[in-house]
């Protein structure tokens, strides 16, 4: 009992699952940080460290790496979670990303003294998010203010430039953004919507959708003409 005590204390204070001495606390399918003989400012630096064994096929993030084109031309299901730890984890099967959005907490954390998180991760994650959500794409602002369930802030977490990061300027989120950024680059759009929304290249989009009414005019001048031949015949 006392274990699930620490461990609720924990993750109210790193809004972050924790699982403490091994106890069992928690919901299941997220990521918990180990928690053993160690401080929780200990705990943490051994879980978010410098991930960065992925290969990004290109180091500048391009502006279409938003979440919006994600859901939208990707089909990948955006997933909200109040876990530090599942920030951009990536479900294969599901096609779907969870995304911390509690922008407020980090806001808070930033320049707080003392903080167990390891230096500048918290900062890292607002850039993440800031690169997902821009605040200046009107796609993305429209979609975030019809959903009530999200922190207000997240749409204020653009400080940085967004063509001055690179995928070099992140340590901690590194490989899941490159996991990201190729799920979208190896996406084909499946229906219509999503084609229409994919206008990565240009060529392409106005090629297909001068296509289509080309090819209705063809179909219908076939049906006249079909028409045509079979008054003349009776």
């Amino acid at each position: 009992e006392i274990e699930h005590d620490i461990d609720m204390c924990a993750r109210l204070l790193t809004m972050t699952q924790v699982n403490h001495c091994g106890s069992s606390c928690g919901l299941a399918g997220t990521t918990a940080v180990p928690w053993t003989k160690v401080s929780l400012k200990d705990a943490f630096s051994c879980h978010f460290y410098t991930q960065r064994t992925l290969q990004a096929d290109q180091m500048r993030l391009s502006k279409d790496f938003t979440a919006w084109h994600l859901s939208r031309i990707a089909g990948v299901d955006i997933r909200w979670t109040a876990n530090l730890a599942d920030h951009l984890r990536f479900v294969d099967h599901d096609q779907a990303v969870f995304v911390f959005h509690c922008a407020s907490f980090l806001q808070v954390h930033i320049n707080m003294n003392n903080s167990p998180f390891p230096e500048c991760l918290i900062q890292e994650t607002l850039n993440t998010i800031g690169l997902l959500f821009p605040s200046h794409d009107d796609k993305t602002t429209r979609w975030l203010k019809s959903l009530a369930e999200i922190d207000p802030q997240l749409m204020r977490c653009d400080s940085i430039e967004r063509h001055k990061l690179r995928f070099g300027d992140f340590n901690y989120w590194h490989d899941r953004l490159v996991i990201l950024k190729q799920v979208l680059d190896d996406s084909s759009p499946s229906t219509l919507s999503q084609r229409w929304h994919d206008r990565r290249n240009c060529l392409r989009w106005y090629t297909f959708w001068i296509a289509i009414p080309l090819f209705a005019i063809t179909v219908f001048f076939g049906i006249v003409h079909s028409v045509e031949a079979a008054v003349q015949i009776y």
